[in-house]
């Protein structure tokens, strides 16, 4: 063998080693990113807690993100984007009563785009319930799979009477042509811990709230509407009747995520609750 050619296979062979030693890159953990979707406001707080006094002033409306290793996914779809330029016509009433302001910024493409998203990117959508203020953008992820609970489909669909001024079936039209996990309880999302969904009807028949453990942040519970205001789980208040479908069941959620935040030292994201919310760290910040 010539020189060149010793030199050659020494080079390669020198290659094959460094590459075989040279560390794999690590994967990247879980994410939680907090969104919002706009706000409501100038509403009796007795419509977010029996008997509550005076008036809400600004009531935010939260969704969360998160980034996991086996794909995306997005916790609540917030308001229609298209309340942001007919609130009226999509809303109704409602959008004056409960004081509704939502702006360009506040519509899901834009607030993805801060942690360089794209709806596409998204791979499961997990529904709360499908309330105007939770279910309202399910539509614009037709790519995504929906979790959501059977029994808040059948609520939606055919809501009881007394329970339907909160759905508007145009949020949810979409979801006869979308990819379905429909629940009859607890889902392990991924198998591992990260992202647990728990059935807790009370506030709607379907409701469901879920549960991220993440490794340096520990656990956080997302609470949807299982939970209006930190004043509510503290002093087990219900909100107003047509917010209960099950006063008992609203009170099991809040033994449940009591028991959660208790025994985990758990952070408690409420979506609606302004003095949470603003504690919170807002998307490109994260919690990982």
């Amino acid at each position: 063998m010539t020189s060149k050619r010793i030199a050659l296979s020494l080079a390669i062979a020198f290659g094959a080693l460094v590459g075989a030693a040279a560390p794999v890159a690590a994967q990247e953990g879980p994410k939680l990113y907090v969104f919002t979707s706009g706000s409501l406001g100038g509403f009796p707080k007795a419509a977010l807690q029996n008997g509550g006094q005076g008036t809400i002033d600004w009531a935010p409306v939260g969704f969360y993100v998160l980034k996991h290793p086996k794909g995306n996914v997005i916790f609540d779809t917030g308001n229609n984007d298209k309340t942001i330029t007919d609130a009226a016509g999509w809303w109704g009433p409602l959008a004056k009563g409960f004081g509704l302001k939502m702006t360009q910024d506040d519509a899901i493409p834009a607030q993805l785009a801060k942690i360089g998203l794209k709806v596409d990117d998204i791979k499961y959508v997990v529904a709360s319930h499908l309330h105007l203020d939770h279910g309202g953008n399910i539509s614009q992820f037709p790519n995504a799979t929906l979790v959501v609970q059977n029994d808040e489909m059948k609520a939606a669909w055919w809501p009881e009477e007394g329970y339907s001024v909160y759905y508007i079936p145009g949020d949810f039209a979409d979801t006869k042509k979308m990819k379905l996990i429909r629940l009859d309880g607890d889902l392990d999302l991924f198998g591992d811990g990260v992202f647990k969904i728990i059935r807790a009807p009370g506030h709607t028949p379907g409701l469901q709230f879920s549960v991220v453990r993440l490794p340096k942040s520990g656990t956080i519970v997302l609470t949807s509407d299982a939970v209006y205001l930190q004043e509510n789980l503290d002093k087990s208040l219900l909100p107003a009747l047509a917010a209960t479908w099950s006063p008992s069941g609203m009170y099991a959620a809040y033994t449940k995520i009591r028991h959660i935040r208790d025994s985990e030292d758990a952070k408690v994201f409420i979506a609606h609750d302004s003095e949470g919310f603003k504690a919170t760290k807002k998307a490109p910040e994260f919690y990982d």
